[in-house]
């Protein structure tokens, strides 16, 4: 069944990108090495990664840059990362202190032991306790948190986790992961509940484990939310992933919102649920791409998804005074705080 479902993924079309809206970004990138605290510079890496620096503060989402083809993963060939692809074209992130990981997937922590032992050589990785066991073999467990008891669970707020210098901090929210086609998820969900000899040799070993949201807030010099973002790399029903109730004290608009095209349509009022109950000021549109083509070839749509529709539905129900963005791979986005 799980092959037959490939099989399904393998005979739709990654159609052209030539008359979709994408965002290029700006030319250059010696913008994204300038501390101002008044910008947050924020890079797509593909599929869920994003890498974020507001001053002096770096923080990523899990980096997918490898991307097996479609021929290796229903082949079953053993998973590996591109050494010298990540090395070529991962952004330095030296300085990163954090790594949020939304769910287990290889596309989307395969990776990630590679990125954290050879260029975030300091950052800690945050996740699901399936996380935590698919990355012990190739982590010290000094750098691996897990989430699970402190994420928001419906409307009760979790637990803030702050970075060394609390000038950044996130909550992890209970979220779900989309089925990927008819209803049907073709990679087992797990969990994974003892740490691993080895990394996962094929897709089936990554497996889906819980799925979070999270938001994500940089922090002004009185320890205030001066720019917030609310981040998904899965597709989610209504009220999986929504913003918890949190105290007057700490409640604010969403800057940004980072919203997942994949398997959209598999899960009821997406963007809808979330875009009318956060209405952000900002949207990118992330895990568009398909992730199947080697980064030679030229980008493409992903495989049986509709994404002039998602974005029908999306300007239906944005806020008149929210943009939002298509971005290319590697592709570089500054956005301004607004004043107080």
């Amino acid at each position: 069944m799980i092959l037959i479902g490939f099989g399904m993924l393998l005979s739709g079309c990654a159609t052209s990108i030539e008359k979709l809206p994408v965002y290029t970004g700006e030319s250059g990138a010696s913008y994204l090495s300038v501390h101002k605290k008044k910008v947050v510079y924020i890079q797509y890496l593909g599929v869920g990664g994003y890498l974020f620096r507001y001053g002096k503060n770096a923080l990523m989402t899990a980096p997918s840059i490898t991307n097996p083809s479609l021929f290796k993963i229903v082949s079953m060939t053993r998973l590996k990362t591109n050494e010298a692809l990540v090395d070529k074209l991962l952004p330095p992130v030296e300085d990163a202190e954090t790594i949020l990981v939304g769910h287990t997937h290889y596309d989307h922590l395969l990776d990630v032991p590679y990125i954290m032992k050879n260029h975030a050589k300091k950052a800690v990785v945050y996740g699901s306790g399936t996380m935590e066991h698919i990355m012990a073999p190739a982590i010290d467990k000094s750098r691996i948190v897990t989430v699970d008891k402190y994420a928001a669970k419906g409307r009760v707020p979790g637990q803030w986790i702050y970075n060394q210098y609390r000038t950044v901090r996130f909550m992890a929210i209970e979220s779900e992961h989309a089925p990927h086609f008819a209803g049907m998820k073709f990679l087992p969900k797990g969990p994974c509940d003892e740490d691993l000899k080895s990394l996962p040799r094929t897709v089936f070993g990554w497996v889906e484990g819980r799925t979070y949201a999270y938001l994500i807030d940089f922090l002004d010099e009185q320890g205030n939310s001066a720019f917030r973002v609310h981040y998904q790399d899965a597709a989610s029903s209504p009220p999986f992933g929504f913003v918890p109730d949190l105290p007057a004290n700490e409640q604010k608009r969403v800057d940004l919102a980072i919203l997942c095209v994949a398997s959209f349509q598999q899960v009821n009022n997406y963007p809808e649920g979330i875009i009318n109950t956060i209405r952000p000021k900002n949207i990118i549109l992330g895990h568009w791409e398909d992730f199947f083509r080697g980064q030679k070839r030229p980008v493409r749509t992903l495989r049986t998804t509709n994404i002039r529709n998602f974005i029908k539905r999306l300007e239906s129900v944005k806020p008149d005074d929210s943009r939002w963005f298509l971005p290319l791979p590697f592709t570089q986005i500054r956005l301004p705080l607004e004043k107080s």
